[in-house]
This record gives structure tokens, sequence and C-alpha cells, in this order.
């Protein structure tokens, strides 16, 4: 039963981590702090347009249309749709500004 108990203990930390680090995100956003991130090559930052911003038409929705602006990320619009449905939910766009930062490393 102790065996349990420890591994019980150990299960929480990453669950209140994340909740603490989304938490953070938010408020940031919230605040107005910027669009989203990424490092470059030489570590400089490149500053993104945040999810709201792109979604000119408040359809919680990025179709390829609203990133006519942003050629750079256009490139990577159909890698990251899963559900190759023509348009990004929130999360799919931030996994398009990691694939845009991981291209640049490579």
């Amino acid at each position: 039963m102790k065996i349990l108990n420890v591994a019980t203990k150990k299960l929480w930390l990453p669950f209140v981590l994340g909740g603490g680090l989304v938490w953070g995100a938010q408020m940031a956003q919230a605040e107005g702090m910027g669009g989203t991130s990424a490092t470059g090559e030489e570590g400089d930052v490149t500053e993104y347009p945040t999810f709201q911003e792109v979604d000119k038409n408040g359809d919680h929705y990025v179709t390829k249309d609203e990133l006519a602006d942003h050629p750079d990320l256009l490139k990577h619009f159909d890698m990251v749709d899963a559900g190759k449905t023509g348009k990004l939910e929130e999360h799919e766009y931030g996994n398009l500004i990691l694939e845009k930062a991981q291209s640049r490393g490579r």
C-alpha cells in the first residue's frame, strides 16, 4: 500500500506545474503581452501573431485566406491541419508556430 501512496504523490506534480504554465500563459495573453514567439537560428526571437489576431472573422478557426499576410506560416499549413478541414483550431495554430520554428533550425 505504501508503494501506491508514493506513486500517487508523484503523479500530481506534472498536473500542477502544467496547470500553472497554462494559467500564466493565459494571463500574459490577457494582459496583451504580445504574440507567439519562437527562437530562430541565431537565437533571435521572431514574433508571430496570436491566434486571435489571425482569426480575422472571429469564427475560432484560421484559414489559408486569413494567413495570406504570413506566407512563411502558410507554407506549413497543410502539415498541421490534422483533420484536413482547411482550417486550423487554436491548438493546431500553436503547432503551426512550432513547426515554423523547427523548420528554421533545420
